[in-house]
């Protein structure tokens, strides 16, 4: 095999190739993606997870060229700053015009096919990972992929496993990490706030049910005895008071 070896259950950092919609339509139109613009489709991907989720997808940022042409042409002068802001080249492609640290390098020192080629980090999307393609398809068995640190440059910290998918399918599961130490601190108070409230409420309720059972008592009490009214309402007779202890 040339290249990087990376197995599917480590897809991240791969480029692939997303063929174009009429072909996903013959030969796969239950998955075709959605969200995607038409020009998204005959271009490469990069996938940004490192496995399919429970529906066989991986997510991924998509890839242009800007028809061959440097990002300064497609977004010419500084009021269009913005709109080049997500835009990240991979070698050969010049260094990025208003970030120069913004170039990216693919893996064994390869170089992208074409003059320009830029990753749009701006968003993610969710492809079925049966309809994605070799980027060298003379080669399937050939894998292209970007070097680590640009993977990490370009992911930020960013956990995209996590807007991925709950069910991996490499049976990983999820652990929440634990809250910051003012977080913990701010739940005790609200589980003692709350312990406190339950506490008053609970007192409150006895002190009604006790004076209304009092009351009742006195009414009763002149051909009740307290013995007896204890054997008939056993449950709430410690509510009232004995006259005669």
């Amino acid at each position: 095999m040339l290249g990087c070896s990376l197995t599917n259950l480590d897809l991240a950092a791969q480029i692939r190739w997303l063929p174009k919609r009429e072909e996903i339509l013959e030969h796969s139109p239950e998955q075709i993606p959605s969200g995607l613009d038409s020009d998204a489709f005959g271009h490469p991907v990069l996938i940004v997870t490192k496995g399919l989720d429970e529906k066989g997808r991986v997510s991924v940022l998509l890839m242009t060229s800007f028809d061959n042409r440097d990002i300064l042409k497609k977004f010419p002068g500084r009021d269009q700053r913005r709109n080049r802001e997500p835009y990240w080249p991979i070698k050969p492609t010049p260094a990025h015009p208003d970030t120069p640290g913004k170039l990216f390098e693919l893996k064994d020192n390869r170089l992208m096919d074409k003059e320009y080629s830029y990753v749009n980090s701006q968003s993610s999307y969710s492809i079925c990972y049966d309809i994605l393609e070799p980027y060298k398809p003379e080669y399937p068995e050939d894998i292209w992929a970007l070097e680590e640190k640009s993977f990490e440059k370009l992911t930020g910290g960013r956990d995209y496993e996590k807007f991925h998918s709950k069910a991996w399918r490499t049976g990983r599961e999820e652990t929440p990490p634990p809250p910051l130490e003012p977080v913990k601190e701010m739940e005790q108070e609200a589980n003692q706030t709350s312990k406190a409230r339950d506490a008053g409420t609970f007192n409150l309720t006895v002190a009604i049910r006790s004076k209304a059972w009092r009351e009742y008592y006195e009414e009763i009490k002149d051909f009740l005895p307290f013995d007896d009214y204890k054997s008939c309402f056993w449950d709430d007779a410690f509510l009232v008071d004995n006259p005669d202890p």
